[in-house]
């Protein structure tokens, strides 16, 4: 019983010893060191979350104005489509199809017009380079001894 207590005193006495050594050996150096690389990385892949979030708000923009462009060639579709039973001469019809054609070009002016009214879409990130390998040296011919 009294040698279990003289090791454990003994196994206590060098942790504490070799313990406060250790601890400031590791305090002095920094604990996690990027390298450029890794800098350059990290700071893409957050880029990469802002230009997705940029490009989802975007669409989110856009959707309300392609909707709008779809109700109104719809309607023109619709508009051409009733009015085109009633009509019994060629000129009313190229009429019917020219308005039609006209509603459907103003719909796509619109639309076009309102997206480059939001400006520019956002630009995907360019990718970090990669760090250049090290040259490789030669070896020296080994010798025939």
């Amino acid at each position: 019983m009294i040698l279990i207590k003289k090791v454990g005193a003994i196994t206590a006495l060098a942790l504490a010893l070799s313990v406060p050594g250790a601890v400031a050996a590791e305090t002095t150096a920094p604990l996690n060191t990027l390298t450029a690389h890794e800098q350059e990385v990290i700071n893409f892949q957050n880029s990469i979350a802002a230009f997705r979030t940029a490009q989802i708000a975007r669409q989110a923009a856009i959707r309300p104005l392609a909707d709008a462009r779809q109700a109104a060639v719809a309607a023109a579709n619709a508009a051409f489509t009733t009015a085109i039973a009633t009509v019994t001469t060629q000129e009313g019809r190229d009429a019917l199809v020219k308005t039609r054609k006209d509603a459907i070009a103003a719909a796509h002016a619109t639309f076009k017009a309102a997206v480059d009214a939001l400006g520019a879409a956002p630009t995907k990130p360019a990718k970090p380079t990669k760090p250049t390998k090290p040259a490789k040296t030669e070896k020296a011919p080994k010798s025939g001894n």
